[in-house]
């Protein structure tokens, strides 16, 4: 646990230096109010790939956008995250976002506790260290309800990590429904839990190849009706940016984040 604390406050006080250099200004209505949004990118493929170039993901990223203050990495797959990826992103100054995906059903409380256990035992695996959050990717397409996100979010709670949704958080999906249920009934629970939404997606971010449209100037993603939108951790606002292929002829892409709470990043990411 000593090896643990002392790894945090000293990723804390490189990522409070990082935030400082990697933020844009959102203009509010007040003047003399100004929200920093903070750019960073989530994808499949590792961030340390190298292209058909023979630039890396995460330089084909710098290259075309801005330097990402965080990177989202899948914990299972043919491209999980790795320990050297870890290791290569940490050197870069960058945070980390673990996302846990799962073709498996969405309805259950005892379906998202054995979830939430393989999701710990990955992290744990990895060295990933309490406190951090843990993003559930939850397809549009598929039915997920409260219970299961009740049973997730609550076996991480347990476990010492932080629980996290990434989710189409547009009303005409699942998502908005069961989660502001589960606040009504559970709010001791949900309200511990960040939400990342992927929606409204951009269309002028969507497979975009042009350098010069970076994000958008407003903080505006679709929120359940339980919170506002200004406690949404993370939006996605575009998807399958800067399409190349990849070393072994693989097309790679990356999707756009944006966060507005520099907090979500120095404490929840590591």
């Amino acid at each position: 646990m000593a090896c643990r604390n002392a790894y945090q406050t000293e990723t804390k006080k490189i990522m409070e230096a990082t935030v400082e250099t990697n933020t844009v200004e959102q203009k509010t209505e007040n003047p003399s109010h100004v929200v920093r949004l903070l750019f960073g990118v989530d994808s499949m493929i590792p961030s340390n790939d190298i292209l058909q170039n023979n630039l890396t993901e995460f330089e084909w990223v710098v290259r075309n956008k801005i330097y990402p203050t965080f990177w989202g990495r899948t914990l299972v797959g043919e491209y999980a995250l790795t320990k050297e990826e870890i290791d290569f992103l940490h050197m870069k100054g960058c945070k980390i976002v673990p996302i846990y995906n799962t073709p498996n059903n969405h309805t259950t409380e005892e379906e998202g506790v054995v979830e939430a256990s393989k999701a710990v035992e990955i992290a744990l695996a990895l060295g990933i260290p309490d406190g951090t959050a843990i993003f559930l990717e939850l397809a549009k397409d598929k039915t997920v309800t409260r219970d299961f996100m009740r049973g997730y979010a609550q076996t991480l709670i347990e476990e010492g990590f932080t629980p996290g949704f990434k989710a189409n958080t547009d009303a005409a999906y699942d998502f908005d429904r069961e989660y502001s249920r589960g606040l009504q009934t559970d709010k001791d629970v949900f309200e511990k839990s960040l939400v990342w939404a992927v929606a409204p997606s951009l269309a002028e971010y969507e497979r975009v190849t042009t350098t010069h449209l970076i994000h958008p100037d407003n903080w505006v993603p679709f929120a359940p009706s339980g919170i506002t939108r200004n406690e949404i951790a993370v939006w996605q606002y575009g998807k399958e940016c800067h399409p190349i292929l990849d070393d072994a002829g693989k097309e790679t892409t990356f999707n756009v984040n944006l966060v507005r709470n520099e907090q979500v990043i120095i404490e929840k990411m590591f």
